[in-house]
């Protein structure tokens, strides 16, 4: 699961990249939604680019080349920076926020799971976490979580960041294992065959791993991903975040039962209500089997020594 999260990490950096390139290539040019706001919220003045080199449109409109000087750059970065501050600091993460975060990190953490497998392993085969759709969700409850412990200490110092999110995230492992175990006779990994494991779920050097984690989401990742969500502007949005999260919670509410049920046959208790036959009829040991086939139900996992 770490390893998966660390390429999580990678992958929104690399993401940030490609967008700050973007918004980087759009402000040279007096362009894009952002430089907009700054210019409307009076953060930006235009003579900003008084001295960049101008070039006439087929339209009579003037547009800047990728002239402007350091300095113009560095007045156009400190007050997108201040814009970006100003606004984290007067907005708390809330529900839509969340939702969003789970959903992003659910579906990422699945694609990148489901072809890491494949290029290290040679494996394709179906890794999903819930009974409907292409979601792992335990990539979206550790971001929601690394997200609500960690948004009140974003400014705090780096070693303290570091510690917290190396015991969330070491709870976070144990807690999902040993209730997988326990409730569902699940196993989805194991650290037992790793000289410096702790207990079958968390292991020294993950630990570590978790607090680096930890550091890079809270300090780089986690600001620039709730800028970006922002607020609701519209009542369109409110709707469609309202309509994934009920539809996750019930998916997510399914998922529980299935599993449920598939520990109860293991252990050869019938259904006692139409749920649990409904359950045992459509969601049986097949489907189970080949929607969750990196799981063990009722089996153990053979422990690895690397």
């Amino acid at each position: 699961m770490l390893t998966i999260s660390l390429l999580i990490i990678l992958a929104f950096l690399l993401a940030r990249f490609v967008m700050g390139s973007v918004q980087r290539y759009l402000e040279g040019r007096a362009r894009g939604r952002a430089f907009n706001r700054m210019l409307n919220q009076g953060r930006l003045d235009a003579g900003v680019y008084a001295d960049a080199l101008w070039s006439a449109t087929t339209t009579g409109a003037r547009k800047v080349r990728n002239r402007v000087s350091n300095e113009q750059r560095n007045a156009i970065l400190q007050a997108r920076l201040e814009m970006r501050d100003d606004f984290l600091d007067d907005t708390k993460p809330g529900l839509y926020q969340y939702i969003i975060i789970f959903l992003v990190a659910s579906v990422l953490g699945l694609v990148i799971e489901t072809v890491y497998t494949f290029i290290v392993f040679g494996i394709l085969e179906s890794r999903v976490g819930l009974v409907w759709g292409p979601f792992s969700p335990l990539y979206g409850f550790g971001a929601v979580l690394l997200t609500m412990v960690l948004w009140p200490l974003r400014k705090e110092p780096v070693w303290k960041v570091f510690i917290i999110s190396a015991v969330v995230g070491s709870l976070l492992e144990q807690t999902a294992g040993w209730s997988m175990e326990h409730f569902a006779h699940l196993q989805s990994w194991t650290y037992l065959g790793l000289p410096d494991h702790i207990t079958q779920w968390i292991a020294w050097r993950f630990v570590v791993m978790w607090g680096l984690l930890g550091v890079v989401w809270c300090r780089v990742i986690m600001p620039e991903m709730m800028y970006r969500i922002g607020e609701p502007t519209s009542r369109r949005q409110v709707i469609l975040v309202t309509l994934l999260a009920a539809f996750i919670t019930l998916d997510v509410v399914m998922t529980i039962a299935c599993f449920w049920r598939a520990g109860q046959r293991f252990e050869g208790v019938p259904p006692r209500n139409g749920f649990e036959v409904y359950v045992d009829t459509h969601f049986d040991d097949k489907f189970m089997a080949e929607t969750f086939e990196n799981m063990k139900i009722g089996e153990d996992i053979v422990p690895s020594n690397k």
